[in-house]
């Protein structure tokens, strides 16, 4: 009667790497799924914005886009004259809600 075949060395390693490899995974997924562009509410009724920046209207006299963080983003109108931000920057402004421009839209309080 033969041996029974003995696993590889690299076997072992192998596996833990993998999970850990699953795991590393599954966090990033739910951090992203659950990240928020909308930091918080001020007592003076801002909001906190921070997020990726993707431009959806801008030029000379004005600029509007998204906030995005994770899974979630947030419309943002910069006041007349602002500098567009650069595509896919990281961004931080004061805004307040507006909801006439819908929902999940924000008016951001300076230029970022």
């Amino acid at each position: 009667m033969a041996a029974p075949r003995r696993r590889p060395v690299w076997a072992f390693p192998a596996v833990i790497v993998a999970v850990l490899a699953v795991v590393a995974a599954l966090i990033v997924g739910i951090t992203g799924l659950l990240a928020n562009p909308v930091r918080g509410v001020n007592a003076d009724g801002t909001s906190t914005l921070a997020g990726t920046f993707e431009p959806y209207r801008c030029d000379r006299s004005s600029c509007d886009g998204y906030l995005q963080a994770g899974a979630r983003s947030v419309f943002v109108r910069f006041p007349r004259g602002c500098p567009a931000p650069a595509r896919g920057s990281q961004v931080t402004l004061m805004a307040r809600p507006a909801p006439d421009l819908g929902k999940g839209s924000y008016r951001a309080t300076a230029c970022a």
